[in-house]
Order: C-alpha cells, then sequence, then structure tokens
C-alpha cells in the first residue's frame, strides 16, 4: 500500500477517535458515566489502532496497553510514555457496559463524574500525541 494510502487509512482512525471522545464527553454531559467511560476507551484504542496503520501494520485486539506494547521495538519508546494511561482505559472495556462485571452493582450505579472526566482526559492525551502524526 502507498504511504499516503496507509495515512489515509490511519487518519479515518484517528478522527474516529475523535469522534468517539466527542460522545464520551456528550454522554457525561447527560449523566451517562459508564458509557461515556466506555467511549474514552473506545476513543484511545482507536487512537492507537491509527498508529499500527500509519506503519502499514496489522493491530489486533481491544486493549490500549496491548496495542503500545506490542508495536515494533523501535516505535515503542515514542508511546510508552502513554502506557499508564492505556492502563486506565483497558480497565474500563468491559465493566462499563456489563451488570454482571462488578460485585452487585450495574455500571449504572458503579461509575461517576470524576471517572468519567479522568477517563476523557486519559483518551485526550493519548489523542493528542497521535494526532502530531497527522500535522
Amino acid at each position: 500500500m502507498s504511504m499516503e494510502k496507509l495515512r489515509l487509512n490511519a487518519y479515518r482512525w484517528y478522527r474516529q477517535a475523535l469522534d468517539d471522545l466527542d460522545a464520551a464527553q456528550a454522554l457525561a454531559d447527560a449523566n451517562k458515566y459508564p458509557q461515556s467511560c466506555f467511549y474514552a476507551q473506545q476513543s484511545g484504542e482507536k487512537a492507537m489502532k491509527s498508529v499500527w496503520f500509519i506503519h502499514d501494520l496489522d493491530p489486533w485486539g481491544h486493549s490500549v496497553a496491548r496495542l503500545i506494547r506490542d508495536l515494533p521495538e523501535a516505535l515503542r519508546p515514542n508511546w510508552m510514555p502513554l502506557l499508564e494511561n492505556a492502563l486506565g482505559l483497558d480497565k474500563l472495556y468491559i465493566p462499563t457496559r456489563y451488570p454482571d462485571a462488578l460485585a452487585e452493582l450495574t455500571p449504572a450505579e458503579a461509575y461517576t463524574k470524576r471517572e468519567a472526566e479522568t477517563a476523557i482526559a486519559l483518551a485526550q492525551t493519548i489523542l493528542d500525541q497521535v494526532g502530531r502524526l497527522f500535522i
């Protein structure tokens, strides 16, 4: 695939990451905190997948941390500073969506405004760094 096609495909994933982050904010504003957290996780995941695509790599899975850790060694140092953010987002992938993922609580009962705000900030940091690839 040509460099231009790689860049365009990667940018599509990054644009979707931006849209997911906007959705996370809208959901937080609507007091839908677990859903906001999930969309923040999705935003980070799609942003990191765009990093893979721009380098003509094939990402696998839904773990933002794994998408960082599994990058080729030459690329990894640029993204490892985001690992803590990625781990924070990964914790939101399952329990924000399923009523049996948390002991005796549904996601709607368990997640708070502060957690949604934190998730959005974690994702925003990742998107800020990924966005530099497209400037």
